[in-house]
């Protein structure tokens, strides 16, 4: 809420407004008397003593609820939590708090209330940081926070939905240090293969017995110098959280078949779109190894949280793509009312699109409509994936499903120019032609065909 006062000395028909700062009280439980001031465009409240505001309650998860700071409101967002986020009888997912407004996590009851004495956390007065842009308060106080810690030596774990820009953020932190002139070496967690991830880490030693006639230097090694970057980091394997543990504390490798350690000298950024808290809770990610690869936490705020930054992340993305397209401002209020479930990464795609089809180089509503929901059935509702049946059946029904709806756009941005559409996709112009049968394009008036139906 704002305070209003009766007007100012100066001018007394001029009302002056004032804004309250909120602050999170703990009412009951363990942690009675405990509060919060939000100041931050965002915070985490849970049990685990990395948390902005730590719950000593055996019933409130590692990371509880995420804090979003709305002027004099604050929204808090349950992250998954084991118990659940309570306001009253009703479970709450995703709450937008009033002074006085009340939620119950685990045992205790938190109440928001004003902070007389709260000060404002400090914000850039840059709009971007690397490829980053953006003038919301959250982003600026994330550059102000990336200004700070990129000099510094410091393991830095990225937090954030998928397709808000993880790696590239991981990418400006390396070129803003010390370490710039050094490799920037990529890790991706997720993929890789059991048999042979210890090796692709830390390398393997000669073995002429298994076949390798030359040791080979792992990804971590090849880093020295410079910095890895562990996307996925949540997804290791509980041996390699081992080992990667006695990398950090030790400074030092050991390959695969061999004995004699060897110095490495790299900085570690990891990224999760899940909150690693909560997996210490439940035993799948080792607690030791979070404080070495945390020593900064930052988080990358979704598109729907700063709806203000689209018209400059949309002139970025069209840049680094070499679009001369403009967008005009019925497509941009309709772009912004979009919940962007993919982040930057489904706007980029849906900007490309549009500019394809775009006339005169002026990106216009009808452009974009439909963007920034994902598939959507008739109901309105994202439509998921049909996942039942056998793996080969829901793999066919997937690939059917992506397959119309890119000849679907790709006809619509070539104009129906079967040999034009050939060249932008690289494909045969046969090959092409039989795509097109096969899915039942050919011949169709693609401005007929709703992509929802995918």
């Amino acid at each position: 809420m704002s305070s209003v006062r009766g007007g100012t000395e100066a001018n007394p028909g001029v009302v002056a407004r004032t804004e309250v700062s909120p602050k999170l009280v703990a009412v009951t439980g363990r942690s009675a008397g405990r509060a919060f001031a939000v100041v931050r465009a965002s915070a985490t409240v849970g049990r685990h003593p990395t948390n902005d505001f730590v719950i000593d309650d055996p019933r409130v998860s590692g990371a509880h609820l995420e804090l979003t700071r709305m002027h004099d409101r604050v929204r808090a967002r349950d992250v998954g939590s084991t118990n659940g986020t309570w306001l009253g009888p009703h479970r709450a997912l995703d709450v937008e708090l009033a002074i006085g407004g009340e939620l119950t996590i685990g045992d205790t009851l938190l109440r928001l209330e004003v902070d007389e004495n709260a000060v404002a956390a400090p914000v850039n007065e840059r709009e971007s940081f690397g490829e980053f842009v953006g003038r919301s308060t959250a982003m600026r106080e994330l550059f102000a926070t990336l200004e700070r810690i990129s000099v510094k030596d410091l393991a830095v774990l990225v937090q954030g939905e998928t397709g808000t820009g993880k790696e590239e953020l991981a990418r400006a932190i390396h070129a803003a240090s010390p370490r710039a002139a050094g490799p920037f070496v990529v890790v991706d967690a997720t993929a890789l293969p059991e048999a042979l991830a210890e090796a692709m880490l830390f390398g393997r030693e000669k073995d002429e017995a298994a076949g390798l006639s030359e040791a080979r230097a792992g990804l971590l090694e090849s880093a020295h110098g410079g910095t890895v970057f562990i996307d996925g980091v949540g997804e290791l394997m509980p041996a390699l959280q081992a080992k990667l543990l006695r990398v950090l504390e030790r400074r030092e490798i050991v390959r695969a078949s061999g004995q004699t350690p060897t110095p490495i000298d790299v900085r570690v950024v990891s990224s999760t779109s899940r909150d690693l808290r909560n997996a210490i809770d439940k035993g799948s990610f080792r607690e030791d190894l979070y404080f070495r690869i945390a020593q900064v936490r930052v988080f990358v705020p979704p598109l729907r949280q700063r709806k203000e930054d689209l018209p400059f992340v949309c002139a970025k993305l069209l840049a680094r793509a070499g679009v001369e397209a403009m967008i005009d401002v019925d497509a941009l209020e309709h772009l912004a009312s979009m919940p962007w479930p993919g982040n930057v990464r489904e706007l980029d795609n849906a900007l490309l699109r549009a500019a394809a089809v775009a006339r005169d180089g002026v990106i216009r509503r009808q452009d974009v409509a439909g963007e920034g929901e994902g598939f959507r059935g008739t109901a309105g509702e994202r439509a998921p994936l049909d996942l039942s049946g056998t793996f080969a059946e829901a793999k066919d029904r997937a690939i059917e499903r992506f397959e119309k709806a890119y000849l679907t756009l790709l006809m619509r941005g070539s104009q129906g120019n079967l040999s034009a559409a050939a060249r932008q996709a690289d494909v045969a112009r046969h090959h092409l032609r039989d795509l097109l049968k096969k899915r039942g394009l050919y011949g169709v008036s693609l401005d007929a065909i709703s992509l929802d139906d995918g």
